[in-house]
């Protein structure tokens, strides 16, 4: 019969895929390969790592804490770029940021930024980093680097805290006046400390207000006009010159002798 026949034909062609079907799974199935391949393929592993930035942190400790190796693919790395950021700044305190790349096919740069150093805590012949957020790190160095203020006789707890969280809020030209910090706590002024400048002077003062005023130190030094002597910020501003036999105390507010 004619309608069955028509019925017939209809459902054989529905039956045969087309030539536009079998060149989609032909596509499919071809970059399934080529991802397959490259991913099994020694370019589809991490080649070489490179550690770069403004940092002082040796490049093998920013490796090691990556864990990246080369066993890892690349895409693997690279869909795991935050963790291994994240990893990094908690294994190096002193990190200040970081990100994860690939370069070329399949080496992976790692950039990192730092916490500069202010000072070094100078306890039992070693020396720790007092970094810019106040961070102190645990590890210690045999010798400072640079030419950053030191802390003396400072223990660490509540008041080294304070010192710090005053310390860098100064500007850094405040910073690089400074040669040394000691710590002069007494039983009636637990706050007291004396700064060694990098100009000869010594100034006294206090951990509660000692950042407020030494951002004063320039206009003080041009009042001297030269004299060295010891500057107490203690209660005002005097200043008693080294050769005090000879000469007094100056009121530095008012400059009249007492």
């Amino acid at each position: 019969m004619r309608w069955f026949g028509s019925w017939k034909e209809k459902m054989n062609k529905q039956a045969q895929p087309s030539k536009k079907n079998y060149s989609v799974l032909y596509l499919v199935f071809t970059v399934g390969l080529m991802i397959t391949g490259f991913l099994i393929s020694p370019y589809g592993k991490v080649g070489e790592l490179f550690v770069e930035g403004d940092s002082t942190i040796p490049d093998q400790l920013v490796l090691d804490a990556s864990k990246i190796t080369s066993k890892q693919t690349v895409i693997g790395t690279l869909a795991s770029e935050k963790a291994i950021e994240a990893q990094i700044m908690a294994s190096l305190p002193q990190v200040k940021a970081v990100t994860v790349k690939r370069t070329g096919l399949n080496d992976i740069i790692i950039k990192v930024a730092d916490y500069q150093t202010l000072a070094y805590l100078s306890e039992n012949n070693r020396y720790q980093s007092i970094l810019e957020n106040g961070m102190i790190l645990n590890e210690s160095l045999k010798f400072p680097m640079g030419n950053k203020p030191l802390l003396t006789k400072f223990e660490q707890g509540p008041l080294l805290n304070e010192f710090i969280s005053g310390f860098k809020d100064m500007s850094k030209d405040i910073h690089d006046t400074i040669s040394e910090i000691q710590y002069m706590g007494t039983k009636t002024n637990p706050y007291k400390i004396s700064i060694y400048m990098n100009d000869g002077n010594q100034v006294i003062a206090n951990i509660t207000d000692f950042s407020n005023k030494l951002a004063y130190y320039p206009d003080i030094i041009q009042k001297l006009k030269g004299k060295k002597g010891i500057i107490d910020m203690e209660v005002g501003v005097f200043f008693t010159p080294f050769n005090s036999v000879t000469e007094k105390e100056i009121d530095i507010e008012t400059q009249t002798e007492e």
